[in-house]
This record gives structure tokens, C-alpha cells and sequence, in this order.
């Protein structure tokens, strides 16, 4: 495993040393959350403002886009190439997607939890107070299933560009449709059915009740279903890839 570890300790340098993701994964999300929550601010009460409802939102949209952050650093053409050599040593080719897949989640988890800890001591967003911590472990599984995710569909299509134009379309589908940017209940019972099908929209769920409620109820079916999909993820992945088409 020592290989393996040296193979994540470089994705993990390429992911924090990157200014570009940087500012992606904390200037941005920050940004986001305070525009919209300006924006919204006169459409939601006291008890639970503007800013605690797309603290959380857009912080979960922000998640089901971390399959891009894998896929590129996955598949970008400048870090293919020094990959070449391990695609060619003796040591398993499954070592390089499985440390994208890990070094994504860390650098994401990172990133996000700063974002969420620095908007919570200057806005007070509600992250769950002394339950926080199941609503980070629901992110935290949520982020390694859409890191896996990301891999997956770089696999199959064995294209960056194509990837991620896959990725940005299911991932806007799945946030309309699960109420990340706006509430959709009241678009009509169709539409609210309807929007049960995005994963957005329980994980949404899940999230608003164990801050606001304290229910851990939905924790334990979540992290099973993010569990078994990361796994098939992962599994899928190592079947698909072949280096010489990585290269």
C-alpha cells in the first residue's frame, strides 16, 4: 500500500496547490450562499432565514458538483501524463481512480467545512447546532459518493469535456427538481412527486430535519443507500477502466 499512498499524497498536493479549485470549492460557494440569501431575504421568516435555508442548499448543490472536481482531476490532460508511469508499473491500475476518488473527498470535505464553519461564525447559519455533526457525516458520504460518481462517468465516456457536460446537466436537473434553488411544493402535486425522484430532494430532506428537528431518523437509510452506491461506483469503475485508454 505504500505505492497507493504515494499515488494519493500526490493527488491530494495537485488538489490544494491548484489556485483555480481553490477558489472554486471556498470563494464561490461563499459567494453563492450570500447572493442568494441577500436576494431571498424578504421571502422567509425569523426562525429560519434566508441564509440558514441556501446555507444548506447550495452547499448540497455545491456537493453533487464535486463529480467534476474527480473527473477533472481524474482525467485533466496535465495530470495524465505523469500517471503514465503507473499505468505501466507493476502495481494495480485500480490505485490511480480509487485515490481521485479519495483525494477529492478530502480536499472537498475540506473545503466545504471551511466555508460552512466560516459563514456560520459571521451570518450564524444553522448547521444543527450540537447534532452538526450528522448533518457533516450526510455531506461527508454524500461528497464520496459523487467523487465515485464523477470517476464512474469518466470511465464510461473516457472523456473529460464529455464528463462533466454529462455531470452539469444531471446535477441541474437534480437540483431544480429536488428544490435547491427554490422551493418547489408549490408548483403543484405533480411537480412535488415528481421532485421525490431527484436524490437532491431527500438528501435535502434529511439534512432540514436533523438541523431544524434533530431527527436522525433518515441518517441511517442515507448512509446506507450513499454507502452501496459509492461501493457500486468504485466496483463499476475498476471493471471499465483499462490504462491504455486512459493514456
Amino acid at each position: 500500500m505504500y505505492e497507493f499512498r504515494r499515488i494519493l499524497a500526490a493527488d491530494l498536493q495537485n488538489l490544494f496547490t491548484n489556485p483555480m479549485w481553490l477558489v472554486t470549492s471556498t470563494v464561490y460557494p461563499a459567494a453563492l450562499i450570500l447572493v442568494l440569501g441577500f436576494l431571498a431575504s424578504g421571502s422567509y421568516g425569523q426562525a429560519v432565514t434566508s441564509y440558514d435555508y441556501y446555507g444548506v442548499a447550495m452547499l448540497l448543490y455545491l456537493v453533487f458538483n464535486v463529480a467534476t472536481f474527480s473527473a477533472n482531476s481524474f482525467m485533466e490532460e496535465r495530470i495524465k501524463s505523469p500517471n503514465m508511469r503507473i499505468v505501466y508499473s507493476p502495481i494495480p491500475a485500480w490505485f490511480i481512480h480509487l485515490s481521485k476518488v479519495l483525494a477529492t473527498t478530502v480536499f472537498c470535505s475540506v473545503s466545504y467545512g471551511l466555508v460552512a464553519v466560516v459563514l456560520h461564525l459571521t451570518l450564524g447559519i444553522n448547521y444543527g447546532g450540537a447534532g452538526s455533526w450528522a448533518f457533516a457525516a450526510l455531506v461527508f458520504l454524500s461528497i464520496l459518493f459523487f467523487s465515485a460518481f464523477g470517476v464512474l462517468v469518466c470511465c464510461l465516456l473516457k472523456s473529460e469535456g464529455s464528463a462533466n457536460q454529462l455531470v452539469s446537466l444531471l446535477v441541474t436537473v437534480f437540483a431544480v427538481l429536488g428544490g435547491l434553488f427554490f422551493p418547489v411544493d408549490g408548483l403543484g402535486r405533480a411537480v412535488a412527486v415528481a421532485s421525490w425522484a431527484s436524490p437532491a430532494k431527500w438528501i435535502l430532506v434529511a439534512s432540514l430535519r436533523i438541523i431544524y428537528d434533530g431527527d436522525l431518523a433518515l441518517l441511517a437509510p442515507a448512509a446506507a443507500i450513499l454507502g452501496t452506491l459509492t461501493l457500486a461506483c468504485v466496483l463499476a469503475s475498476s471493471r471499465i477502466f483499462r490504462g491504455e485508454e486512459y493514456l
